[in-house]
């Protein structure tokens, strides 16, 4: 895991996700091989297929990858209970 600050000054934290299950795999094929989750407060995005040696990449190569990650959908837990 990883933290950084974005040219806004928002920190994120960044890690690899690597799927488990064999129908989270054969669901989409981009994510099979994993995504790097980068989450900020009250936001979430995600990067497919990382590099091996994304953990060695400087801070600009990483807020170059958050630039390009999809975002995800926020579940507000509050709402839900």
């Amino acid at each position: 895991m990883r933290t950084l600050q974005d040219r806004e000054g928002r920190s994120w934290r960044v890690w690899h996700v690597r799927p488990q299950s064999g129908i989270l795999k054969g669901s989409s094929p981009e994510l099979a091989h994993g995504w790097l989750c980068f989450e900020s407060d009250g936001e979430k995005r995600r990067f497919p297929q990382p590099q091996t040696d994304w953990e060695s990449l400087p801070d600009d190569g990483l807020l170059e990858l958050l630039a390009r990650a999809g975002a995800v959908p926020v579940i507000n837990k509050a709402a839900t209970a």
